[in-house]
């Protein structure tokens, strides 16, 4: 699998250098005008720092001027590019990847990276191109206080809620509970897996993962909180456990912070990634919004939100965009949005996400093809279910009776991902058998692998 992906650069650390960040820094840079802006930083990876330097090298080499903010969250690289007004910005992490991993976050002129972007940066870091102008400098910022201010802006009342943070050993840490402290100044927030750590050996840094919140939920529980955030190794994502302990699933996240822009809703959108829940959508629909799908990614969720000038979007992932960040995310301003609704509504987390619809889905499945190509998997479903309303969004999206089956290629293995819903578990059941049923040895691997996740959950009620 290459490190250049449909929307960012991530991979084994050991295929890189920093010499081809130095080169992946001059391509960025030569694509501005000499002397313009651009804001850097990495995660804490512990082959990010030789990376970053190799960034700002070529960068400087390209003629434009460096903000290097050092070691900071995704989102905080984001929010100085806003403040600053910078035409660019970039970052050296591998987000919620393990800890051998690396890569690179940019963004130019306020827009992701497209496919071509990524394959154009491809093509001159391989060729050797790049752009050397005379003009270049670096220096060091601290965007801590800003960002401390834009929260307190953003925020700054009520909130008399006890949490617990968890940044889980990355780039949030020591700085989650103080910065939660500075938007609510009523709360009590304390922390755990405090210290960065670039090998990530307290805490797997995807806090999607439910392994990754035992700790969370075993402290949220001890100290009687009123609800825990855990963020990801690049702290743009995050995931929450309510104060039961019990961690909330995406859609019963999401569910809850569709509800807290209550009246803000009429006419407009929420964009949502394609393995979501349809409830989502009926959630955004019955308070006056409409629903915008788009495939998965960073990239597409951030640039449809831009090009809907929506409301609030959400990744099953974890990422949550907003339109008062410019379509962007930030993990710690959507737990702060989290919080503060709580505090608003005077009720328990876990009495809200409650109220969120019973989703009847599987999680991702994942298969490789044999004696087939992944397009050639792909053409062959698609021809097998022509009698079907289909979709093309990301992959191909099969509608039945009271549900759906996806079935997309993953972006991080040779692999096809397979996901379904129904309306009920028998419903979902029945989605998940005929659609297994028509694609022959590949659909007897797939329902084998469905009803072995389902025992495995059973196992764990």
């Amino acid at each position: 699998m290459s490190v250049y992906k449909p929307c960012d650069i991530r991979g084994p650390a050991e295929e890189m250098s920093g010499d081809l960040y130095r080169a992946w820094g001059r391509a960025l840079g030569g694509r501005l005008p000499v002397g313009s802006a651009f804001v850097i930083g990495g995660d804490v990876r512990l082959s990010t720092p030789g990376f970053l330097a190799g960034l700002e090298a070529g960068l400087v080499e390209s003629g434009v001027a460096v903000e290097n903010l050092g070691v900071a969250p995704t989102p905080m690289i984001y929010f100085e590019r806003r403040r600053s007004e910078a035409p660019g910005c970039a970052i050296v992490t591998a987000s919620h990847s393990p800890a051998r991993m690396n890569g690179l976050k940019w963004m130019l002129g306020g827009q992701p990276p497209t496919e071509e972007d990524v394959q154009s940066l491809r093509r001159e870091a391989e060729a050797g191109a790049g752009f050397f102008r005379a003009g270049g400098s670096a220096r060091p910022v601290c965007a801590d206080e800003a960002y401390a201010a834009w929260l307190r802006g953003a925020f700054g009342a009520g909130g008399a809620l006890k949490v617990v943070a968890d940044p889980g050993s990355g780039c949030w840490a020591g700085r989650a509970a103080r910065f939660l402290g500075e938007a609510f100044p009523e709360g009590r927030f304390t922390a755990i897996h405090d210290r960065p750590d670039g090998t990530f050996a307290e805490r797997d840094p995807d806090c999607a993962h439910a392994d990754a919140l035992k700790r969370l939920s075993q402290e949220v529980a001890a100290q009687g909180a009123d609800l825990g955030v855990a963020f990801d190794g690049d702290g743009d994502r995050v995931a929450f456990v309510d104060d039961a302990g019990k961690p909330l699933s995406a859609e019963e996240a999401t569910f809850v912070l569709i509800r807290s822009f209550g009246a803000q809703w009429p006419g407009r959108a929420f964009v949502r990634d394609i393995k979501f829940s349809r409830r989502m959508d009926e959630a955004a629909e019955a308070l006056g919004g409409r629903a915008a799908v788009e495939r998965s990614g960073h990239a597409f969720i951030r640039a449809r939100m831009l090009a809907e000038k929506a409301l609030f979007g959400a990744e099953i992932s974890g990422h949550y965009f907003f339109d008062e960040l410019g379509g962007g995310d930030d993990g710690l301003y959507a737990a702060c949005r989290m919080i503060a609704h709580v505090a608003r509504s005077g009720r328990r987390l876990s009495a809200l996400r409650a109220q969120c619809p019973r989703v009847f889905m599987t999680r991702d499945l994942r298969l490789t093809p044999q004696g087939e190509s992944r397009a050639e998997a792909l053409a062959r479903i698609r021809a097998a279910f022509a009698d079907r309303p289909m979709s093309f969004v990301d992959g191909v999206k099969v509608e039945f009776e009271g549900g759906w089956a996806l079935v997309r290629s993953s972006v991080t293995e040779a692999s096809l991902t397979f996901r379904f819903e129904g309306d009920s578990e028998e419903g979902l059941a029945g989605v998940v058998a005929q659609f297994c049923g028509r694609i022959g040895a590949m659909g007897e691997r797939l329902a084998r692998q469905h009803a072995e996740a389902g025992r495995k959950t059973q196992g764990k009620r």
